[in-house]
């Protein structure tokens, strides 16, 4: 991820957000902001027309900085998105700061990075299940390899990003809640992909949750940590289910568009 801001624009700032704005670039952009904040009286915009991937954590880190600004009464303005980052700020139900916003084309994904895993093929039927570290730096090695899956079938691009979308946050979560970051512990990952549906499981040996304790209403975002990744698996997925008798493994299905029941 890259983040670029172009001072020469002395009345309004902009700063660029390209790549994936994960957990892992979601500092950089507090660092450029807090330094805008403090150093200059003007209104920043932000443009995130490149941005391929965007986490709830990148998406959290948004939000908190434009209540920041406007508790300082000033505005952080989201002046540039794509249909990815639309999406996500229809899910946090923040309509009101991309109403103005001008949408752009998306560019091309970044290129995937391939993982050593089980791989069968029966009829219509692809089933995958590989493993990787507990480190946040294969969130994309997962993503990446379930967009392999996604490529082939007959999803159009909004729902290809749903999943991912869904993927991303539960690995995220797996990481952060389920390992409490310790590298040395496994997430395993299964996919099956048929003409009708993918279903995609990711377990850890985490203690698990109550998912009824999230809260779907809850607006404020400096206590949604973690919470709001479960909130956008759930709007991104058409099912949702959770495994908790031996660690903890999200189950989460999203059928094709004409088979949806």
């Amino acid at each position: 991820m890259a983040v670029i801001c172009n001072t020469d624009i002395q009345h309004s700032p902009l700063v660029t957000l390209t790549g994936e704005v994960d957990i892992i670039g979601s500092g950089h952009i507090a660092d450029v902001l807090t330094e805008l904040l403090e150093v200059s009286q003007c209104s920043p915009k932000i443009d995130m027309t490149g941005v391929s991937y965007m986490d709830s954590t990148g998406l959290l880190t948004v939000l908190r900085w434009c209540q920041q600004f406007r508790r300082n009464e000033r505005d952080l303005e989201v002046a540039f998105i794509n249909p990815l980052v639309r999406r996500l700020f229809e899910i946090a139900g923040e309509n009101d700061l991309i109403n103005r916003s001008e949408e752009r084309t998306a560019p091309p994904p970044m290129s995937r990075q391939p993982i050593t895993d089980c791989f069968a093929v029966a009829g219509d039927c692809e089933i995958r299940s590989f493993s990787v570290a507990a480190r946040l730096d294969c969130c994309k090695v997962v993503r990446d390899k379930i967009s392999q899956t996604l490529a082939s079938m007959p999803f159009d691009n909004s729902e290809r990003d749903d999943v991912k979308l869904a993927v991303g946050e539960a690995v995220s979560n797996a990481i952060k809640h389920g390992c409490s970051e310790r590298p040395w512990e496994i997430i395993t990952v299964r996919s099956l992909a048929t003409s009708q549906k993918i279903v995609v499981e990711i377990s850890d040996d985490g203690p698990g949750f109550d998912p009824e304790s999230i809260d779907q209403t809850e607006r404020d975002w400096t206590m949604m940590e973690g919470r709001m990744g479960i909130k956008c698996i759930q709007r991104s997925m058409d099912e949702v289910s959770f495994d908790f008798s031996s660690g903890t493994t999200i189950r989460m299905v999203k059928y094709v568009k004409s088979y949806k029941l």
